[in-house]
């Protein structure tokens, strides 16, 4: 994994709920019903119960939302 990830976002489709998201992009057609969003690093502990955060995936998150040309938001 690389230490940061970027993700860039068409700010069109952002939606003011998990749900709505869900709903608007039609997720059920395609997706298992355990769909999930995790919104914060990952975290694990060892047998002596040593807890780690953010032990899986990146270490920083970078969010870029893109407004389309003429879009005014």
């Amino acid at each position: 994994m690389p230490p940061i990830h970027f993700a860039l976002l068409d700010a069109a489709h952002i939606h003011p709920t998990f749900y709505d998201a869900l709903v608007s992009e039609n997720w059920a057609a395609g997706l298992p019903t355990n769909a999930l969003l995790i919104s914060g690093p990952s975290k694990t502990a060892d047998i002596q119960q040593t807890l780690a955060y953010g032990a899986h995936g990146p270490k920083a998150l970078i969010v870029l939302v893109i407004n389309a040309e003429g879009d005014e938001q």
